[in-house]
């Protein structure tokens, strides 16, 4: 039996370095994740995965089926700061002080088999602005020659399914509004575009207003369609019922 005093209580920062290094634990370093709320989450998500490989109700796809993915990217903020030019080995400044000249929203849609996107900055994320993007998406001529389309969207108010599948319906009658389960954003691709629109077009940009602002994100929109790729989508369903087994119940 050790006694309590050979016990170093004050072990030395390399001794800990050495345990966690051992038990190869990194305890400055963290993941998340967010438990679904729905116990159907599984089952609600599966139409949009198997539309992504290629099937609906069990049946293959056609070339004469379209799926498109939309949303909206909010809050994107004007900023205006100081910003120094990259040199030889060095990053480019930006000031961390910033003036601020308002925001907007920007709703898009990515055509799934293309990855083409098309959008709208607006100042305001109404259903009616939603509709309007619909709209333009839908005479695209990709659109109008398809046989059937699939729009793909989470729950927001500007496309809530409880009102907008209707609309939708209404509007086409070949279309079909495909909702997510709550808190499944991350399964819908416009959300990679909105990722690569972020890092390469408005990270450490300076916007002296919020027309500066939107002609950033339409010009990045015009390069991307210039040389649109569709984006390599692998996650199946399978996938998510895996991930869904190693997270914690919901009490």
């Amino acid at each position: 039996m050790v006694a309590v005093s050979e016990i170093d209580l004050c072990p030395s920062p390399s001794t800990i370095a050495a345990w966690l290094k051992h038990a190869a634990i990194k305890p400055w370093t963290w993941t998340s994740w967010k438990t679904p709320r729905d116990p159907e989450f599984a089952q609600k998500a599966a139409p949009v995965l198997d539309l992504y490989n290629g099937t609906w109700n069990g049946e293959d796809l056609t070339d004469g089926d379209v799926v498109i993915c939309a949303d909206e990217k909010t809050a994107i903020k004007a900023r205006s700061r100081h910003r120094s030019p990259p040199g030889p080995g060095t990053p480019l400044h930006v000031e961390h002080e910033y003036d601020r000249h308002g925001g907007c929203t920007y709703q898009a849609a990515l055509i799934v088999g293309t990855g083409e996107v098309y959008g709208r900055c607006v100042t305001r994320n109404t259903r009616a602005n939603f509709e309007r993007l619909v709209e333009d998406v839908m005479n695209h001529p990709i659109c109008r020659r398809a046989d059937r389309g699939f729009w793909i969207l989470d729950n927001g108010t500007a496309h809530h399914p409880n009102t907008f599948t209707g609309w939708l319906k209404k509007q086409y009658d070949n279309v079909e509004g495909v909702h997510l389960p709550k808190g499944a954003s991350w399964l819908n691709q416009i959300e990679l575009y909105f990722s690569v629109l972020t890092r390469k077009a408005l990270t450490g940009g300076s916007f002296e207003s919020i027309v500066e602002l939107m002609h950033q994100i339409a010009g990045f929109e015009v390069l991307w369609n210039a040389v649109p790729e569709p984006f390599e989508w692998t996650y199946t369903t399978g996938d998510l019922e895996r991930l869904l087994a190693k997270l914690p119940a919901i009490a």
